[in-house]
């Protein structure tokens, strides 16, 4: 009976080893730290654990996330696994040359498909859950002591027994430590989920620059080639009337070295043009064969005023929608931007990292049962417990050393919205005066010939005003028009960068 009692007990103490059950924490967000409208909306954004909320939790789902999820999550599409990882020799085909007409959203979807750096960086997330995994898992297992003395030499005689005991002990963490680690890696993941998220929008915003920079160097190159051919009309007409006495030979000669100047220009404006179709390429990825175009034309895109930032933000449910003004909308969006979520996720792990060192300064239990027979056939059988005494290192410096890693992190969280807030209020002052511009001008500028310039055109053919005053008139019409083009390009960048500072979609701006 006695044997059968120490064997029950060896059992029971091995099993202390998972004293704490197994739970799965994706990512787990301190509600402390971050609102419940920011944890809900990341949930909704990616597959976190399932948390048991409340209707508080519930009423303040924050939109501010989920915009960004809206318009990099769902754009982002499964990585394939890279080629050739087995060994086996992968066979290169031949891709001919496609001609591949691009959208702004299509090429924002294909940049965050096939960016190489986006893809290597989404990698980082599995790493990130791995370390979830580690964390779940109980460190300590049960260790097995056996010491037996088959030889012995007992001078007084004895029983002949041989002297031996068996020692089970497990490692009992006393402060709920494992809880701590749990917190601190599922917050690092979420830095990783948002750093990821903040690669995308970054590189969204990069593609649609682009983008726009490839629409307004062909609008340039558009301009240049009417200019070269209303060039070529001219002195096509000039050597006529040379030829028929009616035009100097000086006025013809000057018409020539302008139709040269004005091609000349044109195959510049070309080389612009494929210029920036090269970058739009490589920000997309895309092999040199594929001729891209992207559709659409700055003079035909129509722009919403910076109040679409306020009007077309979703509210929670219940909230008012009047009740922001566009301030408080700008405060609202960088406050979900994935660079502050990022911050304030690392805000959590250092909270993790402090408790977790608070709770090291008490020491670890090791427990378990003891049984030992001695030389003289005496049977012992008990526990045995092992503590450290927190004499010399009471684990406090660590934990100061953890507060001021954490007040160091809160204040980097801090002061990144203040800039981002300050961003968010000159990308919109600037998008503002832009749109201001573009709508005084709009009315001024028409996509043909102004009929003044044709009614010149008409009476220079006539031969009733010289060369001069058409050419002088042909400048004003370039000049205005590319001034008004200037304007467009820097209505969109505005709009780029305005996504940028408060990650809002650009079709928000786009009518």
């Amino acid at each position: 009976m006695k044997r059968s009692w120490c064997y029950s007990s060896l059992v029971a103490v091995a099993c202390l080893g998972c004293q704490t059950p197994g739970r799965d924490i994706q990512a787990t967000v301190a509600p402390s730290a971050v609102p419940n409208r920011a944890r809900v909306a990341y949930q909704a954004a990616r597959p976190v654990r399932q948390v048991e909320s409340t209707p508080a939790d519930t009423e303040h789902e924050t939109e501010a996330i989920r915009r960004v999820s809206n318009q990099v999550s769902v754009l982002e599409t499964a990585v394939p696994d890279p080629p050739g990882l087995d060994g086996a020799a992968q066979p290169v085909a031949s891709v001919p040359t496609v001609r591949i007409g691009l959208g702004l959203n299509d090429a924002i979807e294909t940049g965050l498909t096939q960016n190489p750096d986006l893809i290597a960086l989404r990698q980082a997330e599995g790493v990130g859950s791995a370390v979830v995994g580690v964390a779940q898992t109980y460190p300590f297992n049960p260790f097995i002591q056996i010491q037996a003395t088959p030889f012995q030499d007992n001078r007084n005689g004895g029983t002949g027994a041989t002297y031996h005991y068996v020692l089970l002990m497990q490692t009992i963490q006393l402060a709920h430590q494992q809880q701590f680690r749990e917190d601190g890696a599922g917050a690092a993941l979420n830095t990783i989920r948002w750093n990821i998220h903040q690669a995308e929008l970054l590189n969204l915003v990069q593609t649609e620059r682009f983008y726009f920079a490839a629409l307004y160097q062909r609008g340039l190159r558009d301009l240049a080639r009417q200019s070269a051919e209303a060039t070529q009309q001219q002195l096509t007409v000039l050597e006529k009337q040379l030829a028929a006495g009616q035009a100097s030979a000086a006025d013809t000669a000057i018409s020539r070295l302008d139709y040269h100047s004005a091609r000349q220009q044109a195959l510049l404006a070309e080389t612009n043009y494929q210029t920036a179709l090269l970058d739009l390429r490589r920000q997309l990825n895309l092999p040199m064969k594929d001729d891209i175009q992207p559709n659409g034309d700055l003079l035909t895109l129509r722009w919403r005023s910076a109040d679409a930032l306020h009007s077309s933000l979703e509210r929670p449910e219940g909230a008012m929608v009047g009740a922001m003004n566009l301030d408080e909308t700008l405060s609202y969006l960088v406050s979900g931007r994935p660079d502050v979520m990022a911050a304030r996720s690392d805000v959590d792990v250092a909270r993790a990292n402090k408790n977790l060192a608070c709770a090291n300064r008490t020491p670890d239990l090791q427990i378990g049962p003891y049984y030992q027979r001695t030389d003289a056939a005496t049977t012992y059988f008990g526990f045995r417990a092992q503590m450290d005494l927190p004499v010399i290192n009471n684990g406090n410096p660590l934990v100061n050393q953890r507060e001021a890693e954490q007040h160091q992190r809160s204040m980097t969280w801090q002061q990144l919205q203040i800039r981002a807030l300050r961003e968010a209020e000159a990308a919109v002052s600037r998008y503002t005066r832009a749109l201001e511009l573009v709508e005084a001008s709009r009315p001024t500028v028409a996509n043909s010939l102004p009929e003044e310039l044709r009614k010149l055109e008409d009476q220079f053919k006539a031969g009733e005003i010289d060369l001069p005053r058409v050419f002088q008139a042909r400048l004003s019409l370039i000049q205005s028009r590319r001034i008004f083009l200037d304007t467009l390009n820097e209505l969109a960048q505005a709009a780029a960068a305005v996504t940028a500072a408060t990650g809002v979609s650009p079709s928000i701006l786009i009518e």
